[in-house]
């Protein structure tokens, strides 16, 4: 039985725009979670995600970038002891943990540095893998990608999102997690909400109550081998200096997602455009973008357009021919269909509010 004066520890999990973040965030503003202590990774050099989730807790850290399953296994267990001491020096106060990994991450080694890290077992325990997948992309992605079966296989609580949505195929996606993890709870969560009850108290994770292929992955983390694998998956982020228009932009997305959709694993951006003075906070995974989300203010000082993606299969020269034709298309008109940033009424709301991957699409 775990020790009552352990801190529990919850790993929030789920392959690129699942909608975890969105959860994070609004389990962030519960009374209940508002001891929690949280730990954010993202794979790539901005991050966008983690000046959002500092809207809704000030007690947030942010890994350096890159996938928690390699280097960042030592960052990791730095930031739980440096959060330690603060705690016994009276400088940060809380009383539980979340950690929100990037969505390229294969938990087993993140798990088996909880478990067994000297140190760090001894204080902290763990409540807990709890993994979001998208009902509309979700069925693809475990098709393809080793690290969301992983995600999903080891889970203690699985988190079936985006149900609502019209791509979605539940159907298909609950018979995949069946398969992957019979013993799971499925719970559907619509635009983030969940009770926190939910997702805690899951109890200590213990891999034999687990499938023979989770009790190997962790077996390959005690020999250090790595698991799963990017391929041919980047990260990049890029600045534009200039304000665009949106029709610009409009046009632009229209022609990308045309062209490479199936290629934008996932696609996250601040936008400055002309004549507009507040942000405009862009989500989209593959072909599905949301609605774009006007901020009341900039974070800070920098007015720049700045996109953060993740993609596949993109040589240096495509990346740089992708933003070359953004600029390229100053002055363009409104895609016929009505536009996505020109179709949107400028109504801003507090940076707070905004919800990840949100669950009704544009």
């Amino acid at each position: 039985m775990p020790d009552p004066a352990q801190i529990p520890v919850t790993l929030l999990t789920g392959f690129l725009g699942s909608g975890k973040t969105t959860v994070l965030n609004r389990l962030l503003r519960h009374p209940r979670l508002a001891g929690t202590a949280v730990i954010v990774n993202e794979f790539g050099e901005a991050a966008l995600d983690h000046e959002l989730v500092r809207a809704s807790s000030e007690n947030v850290v942010l890994l350096g970038s890159g996938c928690l399953c390699c280097a960042l296994r030592g960052d990791l267990v730095e930031t739980l002891r440096d959060l330690a001491e603060r705690q016994d020096a009276g400088e940060f106060a809380f009383d539980r943990v979340v950690i929100e990994t990037t969505g390229l991450a294969d938990p087993a080694p993140i798990l088996h540095t909880l478990l067994t890290e000297e140190g760090i077992a001894a204080r902290f325990v763990t409540d807990g893998l709890v993994t979001a997948v998208d009902s509309a992309t979700g069925a693809g992605t475990l098709d393809r990608h080793e690290e969301a079966r992983r995600q999903v296989a080891m889970a203690d609580l699985l988190l079936l999102t985006k149900t609502d949505l019209p791509q979605a195929q539940e159907d298909r996606v609950r018979a995949e997690l069946a398969r992957l993890n019979p013993g799971a709870e499925v719970l559907t969560v619509i635009d983030g909400a969940v009770a926190p009850e939910r997702l805690t108290g899951l109890g200590h994770f213990d891999p034999s109550m687990k499938s023979a292929d989770v009790a190997g992955w962790m077996h390959e983390t005690t020999r250090g081998v790595h698991g799963g694998g990017a391929g041919g998956i980047r990260a990049i982020s890029w600045e534009i200096e200039t304000p665009l228009t949106a029709g610009q932009f409009d046009l632009w997305m229209d022609l990308l997602m045309a062209q490479r959709g199936g290629d934008l694993l996932r696609v996250k951006a601040l936008v400055h455009l002309t004549d507009v003075p507040f942000p405009f906070a862009i989500h989209g995974v593959q072909h599905i973008f949301h609605p774009p989300v006007p901020l009341k203010d900039w974070v800070g000082q920098d007015r720049r357009t700045r996109f953060v993606m993740i993609l596949r299969d993109f040589t240096n020269a495509e990346v740089a021919e992708i933003f070359e034709a953004l600029e390229r298309l100053g002055g363009a008109e409104p895609v016929p269909s009505g536009g996505y940033l020109s179709a949107e009424p400028f109504h801003p709301i507090e940076p707070e509010d905004i919800r990840h991957d949100s669950d009704h699409p544009a």
